[in-house]
């Protein structure tokens, strides 16, 4: 039986949401604990790595960043 990756990388899908007059982009998912690592931005200047859970992203963004 094949093992299921630890993490699913889709940074090369760019992937990039409005929130709170940030910019977040999806750099990983991490399938184990079900959490997503962002990258912050202000106006394309770089603020922090955030990591929040899949629960938490919105429905669009959900669909494009399939766990399975």
């Amino acid at each position: 039986m094949a093992k299921k990756k630890k993490f699913i990388d889709v940074k090369s899908m760019n992937i990039k949401y409005e929130e709170r007059n940030l910019t977040l982009q999806v750099l990983f998912l991490n399938t184990q604990s079900m959490t997503v690592d962002l990258n912050v931005y202000d106006k394309d200047t770089f603020i922090e790595n955030k990591t929040i859970p899949f629960a938490h992203l919105p429905k669009n963004i959900k669909k494009l960043v399939k766990p399975v």
